[in-house]
């Protein structure tokens, strides 16, 4: 693995990505979204009781946290379904991949690139927001909860943006979209099911469409799960054994999604 390679690579995807069009309307937008909710918050802080300033601006920021998670997931997914699949389209992989670098060094470069990307975006709406909300409430939002809560964010975003590219490999970009926010919604559903039946029921009545269930509930990253999970901690859940558990089989699984995508990809003619 050279480590030399993969930086280059790394600050040639951020150089590629960042001019997306899309991306910087959508950082705008949420930007102009995150002010409105400010002015909002301070109309309502000036000329109504309703609780308190602190009460209100945690309340607020709660749900703008919520909102610039959403946008973040959509954001990771067009990163992901761009960062490979536009050296495709413009044929420049085949000049890439001539140079002494190996695929999975390529792969590493683009999915962190497009994640590094993500995470800025999320970080930059997010401390925006805090600086908002602290002058218009005096209260402070930068603490373990929140240091939790991005954690969590970020470890769902480079899944995102991983499986995205992967699936841009073989599907449309539009299809693709619309494929992952199926996939997302489809595996959230099956997997609180599943716990819901207890874990006596688990291995009960196999049938086919079970075990593939029970195969994406092991062995696949549980996104939904880990978005819950920001939530809870920004809403002051602690970090116990049970999340510590959760978090080392979303590493694991993350490694083995990695692992599929570098094997298809070593496979793929270019």
């Amino acid at each position: 693995m050279n480590f030399s390679i993969i930086r280059i690579l790394t600050e040639n995807t951020i150089a590629k990505e960042y001019r997306n069009k899309a991306l910087l309307f959508i950082f705008i937008f949420t930007l102009g979204v995150i002010t409105l909710a400010n002015i909002l918050l301070d109309f309502i802080n000036t000329n109504f009781n309703i609780g308190g300033a602190a009460g209100l601006g945690d309340k607020g920021f709660f749900i703008m946290f919520f909102v610039i998670s959403s946008i973040s997931t959509i954001t990771s997914i067009l990163l992901g379904l761009g960062c490979i699949k536009s050296d495709f389209e413009s044929s420049s992989i085949s000049q890439i991949l001539a140079f002494p670098i190996r695929r999975i060094e390529f792969l590493i470069s683009r999915v962190l690139g497009a994640w590094i990307i993500a995470l800025l975006f999320f970080l930059l709406s997010v401390g925006y927001t805090v600086l908002l909300f602290s002058l218009t409430t005096s209260t402070s939002f930068i603490n373990g909860s929140l240091f939790f809560a991005t954690i969590s964010m970020g470890a769902n975003m480079l899944t995102l943006i991983t499986f995205s590219a992967l699936i841009s490999l073989y599907v449309p970009k539009l299809y693709a979209f619309i494929i992952l926010m199926f996939f997302r919604t489809y595996t959230a559903a099956t997997g609180s099911y599943l716990v819901s039946q207890g874990p006596e029921a688990l291995f009960t009545d196999l049938s086919f469409m079970k075990v593939i269930n029970l195969s994406l509930y092991f062995f696949f990253p549980r996104m939904q799960v880990m978005d819950a999970y920001s939530k809870e901690f920004l809403a002051g859940a602690s970090f116990t054994m049970d999340s510590l558990a959760f978090f080392s089989h979303y590493f694991v699984t993350f490694i083995i999604l990695f692992a599929i995508f570098g094997a298809l990809f070593s496979r793929k003619e270019v």
